[in-house]
């Protein structure tokens, strides 16, 4: 894996309202921002987020749209498939979640990069949150930054939610 650039460690800390992470090629979070890690702790640094979304049974619950979300992370995974990290990591999960074994038997290479999430947020409620990857060049590694619909509820409520960890941090 490549070392984290310190530069880009710094500019996803410094998006106060924008959740933002890094993962490596196996999809381990390798960096994450305060607001990430309010509005999941699957976004935190170490969490492995094929495991969070297989394995770790609070997905079920949290993201009503389970299967989709689910679906993306194969194809993610599949776009990867060439590292050996990565088959260790897919033969780990086939062994927990049977779930991801059909997937991964079904699942397609991805047709875009964008990830629609809607989660039950413990503390402000429904989040309605697109998540954009962008493949850093010369590394294995991805930067994932969430966004809203501009003036929508779900805006308000990670507004909300960024007015926390600010009141908490600050």
């Amino acid at each position: 894996m490549s070392p984290l650039d310190p530069l880009l460690a710094e500019l996803i800390e410094s998006l106060p309202t924008t959740p933002a992470i890094v993962a490596d090629e196996r999809f381990d979070v390798v960096a994450s921002n305060a607001l990430a890690r309010a509005v999941s702790p699957s976004l935190a640094v170490g969490v492995n987020l094929a495991e969070a979304t297989f394995v770790n049974l609070s997905a079920h619950r949290t993201l009503p749209q389970w299967d989709e979300v689910s679906t993306r992370m194969v194809e993610l995974l599949k776009e990867a498939a060439d590292s050996e990290h990565l088959a260790t990591l897919r033969a780990e999960l086939a062994r927990h979640s049977a779930e991801f074994a059909i997937a991964w038997r079904e699942g397609t290479l991805p047709s875009s990069y964008a990830l629609d999430v809607t989660m039950d947020h413990p503390d402000v409620g429904r989040l309605d949150i697109t998540y954009e990857l962008l493949r850093l060049p010369d590394t294995r590694q991805i930067v994932v930054m969430g966004h809203t619909v501009p003036g929508s509820e779900s805006e308000q409520r990670l507004f909300e939610l960024a007015a926390r960890v600010e009141q908490q941090t600050g």
